[in-house]
This record gives C-alpha cells, structure tokens and sequence, in this order.
C-alpha cells in the first residue's frame, strides 16, 4: 500500500470519528435540555402545590382578618348614620353569624324602623361610607315580611347586614319647624336671589318701610311668605305714614296702619315689637291688624338663631330649635340673612329631617294654632 493511499485512509477515519463525536454530543445536550425543563417543571408545581396548600390560605385568612376589622372600624360610622335618622339603640339587636370551623363570617343587625323612615336615602348614606372602606352596599327588599336587608360586602364576600323592618311599635320623635330669614333689606343680593329661588318653606321678616316696597314686591313674586315687623317708637318725628309710634291717636294709627297694609298686598302675618310695654295700645293695633285679616305672632315664641362664624354653633341651635318643636309640638326660628345662609339651611333642613322634623309654612302654622 502506497502511502499516498494511507494517509487518505487516515484522514477518512478521523473525519468518521469527528462526525460520531458530533452527533454524540448533541443527543447529549438534547437530554441535558430535556433534564432541565422536566426539573424546571417539577419545581414549579412544587412552588404551586406549597402556594396552594400553605400560602394561600394564609393569604385569603390575613385578608378576611383585615375585612372583619374593617367591618369593626365601619360599625361607628354605620351607628352614626342611623342616629342621623333618628333610630335610637334600643331599637337595634346585633348578633354575629359564626359557623364551626370557620368562625365569625358577618355581623347581622335586626332594625325595627318607623314606616316614615327613608329608607332608599338610608341606602345611599350607606353606600356613601361604604365607599369609603373599599366595600359595596346593596339592599335587598323583601315586601312580605316588610323588611329590606343592606347587605355590606367586601372582594364578593358579605361582611355585615342590616335587616330594617318596619313596623307601627316605634315611632321617631318629630315636631313642626318654622323658618324664618331677617335682614333682607341688607343682605347681598346673591343671596337674595338663592333665597328667591329656594323651594322650602321658609319665610321671611320686612320691616314696612318706603325702601322696602320694591323688595317686598319681588318677595311675593317669588310666592315667599312675608313676616311684617311693626316697631312702635316712645315718638313719632311725623315725617312718614310707614312710621309707628306710641304718640299716634287712634285716627292716625288707622291711617298709618291702613297705609302699611296698602303698600306690602298680600302680606298675613306680622309680629310687634316696642321699646316699652303697649299695654292697651298693643289691644287697639292688634284689633285694626285683624280688620285686614292680618294674624299676629307673638315674638316671644321666636328663637334667633345667629349665623355664627362656626358651623358647629348653629348647628346645636338647630337641634336645640328640633328639640323645641318635640316639646311644645311647634317652634320658630329666625336667622339673619348672610352669604351663605340659604345653602347652610338647606343643609339642616335635610339633616334634621332625616331625624323625623317637618319644616312647613307659617300658613300651616297658623292653622294648626
């Protein structure tokens, strides 16, 4: 054999051997991929299988301890919605609703309410709160039994009920406000005009003089109901009809007061007051005031409430006004006309309604006097 021949026999053997290696090699990492992925696999599960059985369940237990403490911060507020209503706490039984080997899972309160209570607006409060902690209020009516039940839920789960029914065994205890708004005449006009456009019942006080003629014309446009306030000077300077003094003869308290009733049409109601007792001339003005068909109101009955910088303070002489009217059956209150005023009243009006009071007009007042 030449030589030549030989090293082309070595040459085809070593290229053998290198192909053989080659394919080796790659079955190798074949399996070594295939190690490693089915490890891979193996790990994970593992991972998911621990998540399933240990973690999770802490999870989902960590979190149902955080919605029942929740629940716990939520009950203070949900107490103070239902007093804004005037449900009082002996109307309310709680109990909490617990299963064996799962524990406490919701707080139920069975509420005995008044057929007059709102209980749509109830609702809405709710849901208001609610909102707050991340939870949702939905009501449930059931008109057999007369009950609706507001159910609290947090992440699908109910964590508290309130289950309202009504019956005639409680009543809310409520009188008859009487609003009435003094100082028009030297009110901001913006003012004015909220009170003009206002929809409740709440009337006004005029003094009847030459400046306020055009004012009280846009008044009763405005289908408001007018206080008129007659003020008896000690004496008179002469120099008005619209003027009320002591000094005055009968004839010309007639011509005064026919001139008052002439000026301000429409009006029914006025109240007097004086720098020193009348006495029998009080007799005599309240005599001419009733040949109009004018009704006196006694200013003694009035409560005056000031529009105090802070919001805290009319809002305890609004209550102490509501708790007036729960006494005595009817109250009036009289505010001064300030910016704000209207909107501030409008926001007590709701508020003690809620609790069970009427605001109705001087005229409904009058009938039930």
């Amino acid at each position: 054999m030449s030589a030549r021949r030989l090293d082309e026999d070595e040459r085809a053997l070593f290229h053998a051997l290198l192909d053989e290696d080659d394919r080796s090699g790659r079955a190798l990492r074949r399996r070594l991929w295939l190690a490693g992925i089915l490890l891979t696999l193996i790990v994970v599960l593992f991972v998911a299988d621990r998540y399933v059985t240990l973690v999770e369940p802490n999870i989902a237990r960590m979190q149902s301890k955080r919605d029942l403490q929740s629940v716990r911060s939520l009950e203070g507020d949900v107490r103070t919605v239902l007093d804004s209503y005037g449900i009082k706490s002996e109307w309310i039984r709680e109990r909490a609703v617990e299963f064996e080997g799962v524990g406490h899972i919701r707080d139920s309160w069975l509420v005995l309410v008044p057929h007059d209570l709102p209980i749509a607006s109830l609702n809405l409060d709710l849901k208001a709160v609610v909102d707050v902690y991340g939870g949702k209020a939905f009501a449930v009516e059931n008109s057999r039994l007369s009950q609706v039940a507001i159910h609290i839920s947090f992440r699908g789960s109910i964590r508290y009920s309130l289950i309202l029914t009504s019956t005639a065994d409680v009543h809310r205890a409520g009188g008859d406000i009487v609003l009435l708004v003094d100082g028009l005449d030297n009110a901001p006009d913006r003012e004015i005009r909220d009170y003009l456009a206002s929809s409740e019942p709440i009337a006004c006080v005029l003094a009847p003089n030459k400046d306020n003629v055009a004012l009280h014309t846009r008044i009763r446009k405005a289908g408001k109901e007018v206080v008129l306030h007659l003020h008896f000077h000690p004496f008179g300077s002469g120099e008005s009809r619209f003027e009320l003094s002591e000094d005055l003869e009968d004839e010309q308290l007639a011509v005064h007061l026919r001139y008052i009733v002439r000026n301000f049409p429409g009006t029914q109601f006025y109240y007097i007051t004086s720098e020193r007792a009348l006495g029998t001339y009080l007799r005599r003005v309240e005599e001419m005031m009733a040949s109009y068909g004018y009704q006196g109101l006694e200013s003694s009955t009035f409560s005056y409430l000031d529009r105090s910088a802070r919001e805290n303070v009319i809002t305890a002489r609004m209550n102490d006004l509501a708790a007036t009217a729960i006494r005595q059956g009817t109250a009036i209150g009289v505010v001064e006309l300030r910016d704000g005023i209207i909107s501030f009243l409008h926001e007590e009006m709701g508020r003690l309604r809620k609790k069970g009071q009427n605001f109705v007009s001087l005229m409904a007042y009058s009938r039930k006097e």
